[in-house]
């Protein structure tokens, strides 16, 4: 039988305390990685981007018209919309197109840029800010006339719906 010297029992609880430490340390990342793929801040972090990419789109959407497809457009205003700008869109349908037939102008909208001002990811709820601009063709007599472009800045609040998010109301925002 070997004796062990006292430099080769410390060589033995030097690597009996690295293997430990490892075996904690890979006990550590992997329930790190595990908390960070099953937490809440995944969820968050869907929802604020689905938000702000639906911001985006919704915002172009309410900022476009063509007087050409005035039923076209309505219907994508309303599939846009939820609550309460739904069912004014509903209610003043023909209001809105018989406007668009008056003074035809073509608008096609560009978002410049768009953020998140709030988000409640339990509730589904968001608001936004986006600046647009948005390019005027006014129509006349059926030709098209000289274009113009406005610079908006609309504010938006979301609810998330089964079909997606949606516009609960859209305003202007005022400039300084």
């Amino acid at each position: 039988m070997t004796r062990m010297t006292g430099q080769s029992k410390l060589l033995v609880v030097v690597a009996a305390l690295l293997a430990v430490a490892g075996v904690g340390a890979a006990g550590w990342f992997g329930y790190s990685w595990w908390s960070a793929a099953n937490s809440n801040s995944v969820t968050v972090v869907q929802a604020r981007d689905g938000a702000l990419r639906a911001s985006r789109e919704l915002a172009v959407i309410l900022q476009s018209v063509d007087p050409d497809q005035p039923e076209q457009g309505m219907q994508a205003w309303q599939a846009a919309a939820t609550g309460s700008l739904l069912q004014q869109l509903q209610r003043d349908h023909d209001k809105y197109i018989t406007r668009l037939k008056q003074a035809p102008t073509r608008s096609t909208a560009t978002v410049l840029d768009a953020a998140l001002t709030g988000l409640d990811a339990n509730a589904g709820t968001a608001s936004a800010i986006a600046a647009l601009d948005v390019m005027q063709v006014p129509v006349v007599n059926g030709a098209a006339g000289p274009p113009s472009t406005r610079q908006l800045r609309v504010k938006l609040t979301l609810n998330r719906t089964d079909a997606g998010w949606k516009i609960a109301s859209a305003g202007l925002v005022n400039a300084a």
